[in-house]
């Protein structure tokens, strides 16, 4: 039940305060929950939404760069919040009492905490995402950004040959890249990054890389997960790359025990003014394989 994971004591943040004083709160909870007049839940807000290039973080407040996340109303069970963890893309969600204000929050790991002994009997293997999208040592930082914008993924394994030497995620980009980058002068740009996209991706990769054998059972790799504060963790297979194993696969499971029937509708579209080449066939193409591999267990 909910009840069991819900907790009270939550970080939460003002709608019109500015990103760079709400910026430390993120290395305490990784979505915070947006609130006005103190009480009222208006959204949420975590890194990758803050940290957009083109804005000033001294200036533009929380409310123009929050998203709406599913409500909890406290009838849901562990599948329920799980399916609506993934669909909406937060690991945090609140519960909002029948007047708008917040009574609390639920996150990813106390979900999959609760799912332990489902994870305790289930192999890495049966949970993980296979074929990860790597990258050789010698490429640069804007070859890693092309890479994870095309093939949709937050994090990146770095290869040497066929030995893994490191990982780069989405929250190491914001702390070194777009981060140092964000200047305090109004007048001044943004979150420029071009000058150093010829840079190394040795330089802002993690090298201590925690791996996990695919026939370990998916609760051990969570549990790495918490120890080191990672979302992710690389599996192997007799010392090899295999795939990747995270939060968000393990919450998709939990989430596939509550369906009933299959279902799937998918949509291609395109926003705002895109070059044609960046939407030639052989860019769908690609983009749909790194869809299939990602969802390839609930396919």
């Amino acid at each position: 039940s909910l009840e069991a994971i819900l907790k009270k004591d939550v970080i939460t943040v003002d709608k019109n305060s500015t990103i760079s004083e709400i910026q430390d709160l993120f290395e305490k909870q990784r979505d915070l929950i947006v609130v006005s007049n103190e009480t009222f839940y208006e959204g949420i807000i975590n890194e990758s939404l803050a940290y957009k290039i083109n804005y000033d973080p001294t200036t533009t407040k929380v409310k123009t760069l929050m998203k709406v996340a599913p409500k909890l109303s406290g009838n849901e069970n562990v599948e329920v919040v799980s399916k609506l963890m993934v669909e909406s893309g937060f690991k945090t969600l609140p519960y909002v009492l029948q007047d708008g204000s917040l009574g609390g929050g639920v996150f990813a790991d106390d979900v999959i905490l609760q799912s332990r002994s489902v994870f305790r009997n289930l192999a890495v293997k049966d949970v993980m995402t296979p074929d990860p999208v790597t990258l050789e040592i010698d490429s640069t930082i804007g070859q890693l950004l092309s890479t994870m914008r095309n093939a949709s993924v937050s994090r990146v394994i770095i290869i040497e040959g066929k030995k893994i030497v490191g990982i780069v995620t989405l929250h190491d980009i914001i702390q070194k890249v777009i981060k140092p980058k964000f200047r305090q002068k109004r007048d001044r740009p943004i979150g420029e990054i071009k000058e150093i996209a010829q840079g190394s991706i040795r330089s802002i990769m993690t090298e201590d890389v925690k791996t996990i054998d695919e026939n370990a059972n998916s609760f051990e790799a969570f549990e790495l997960m918490r120890k080191f504060k990672f979302s992710s963790v690389v599996v192997t297979n007799k010392g090899y790359l295999s795939g990747i194993i995270t939060k968000e696969d393990l919450l998709r499971y939990v989430a596939s025990m509550n369906v009933n029937e299959p279902s799937i509708f998918l949509q291609l579209s395109r926003k705002g003014v895109i070059e044609e080449l960046e939407y030639d066939p052989e860019t769908i193409r690609s983009r749909m394989m790194s869809l299939t591999r990602k969802y390839l267990k609930v396919l």
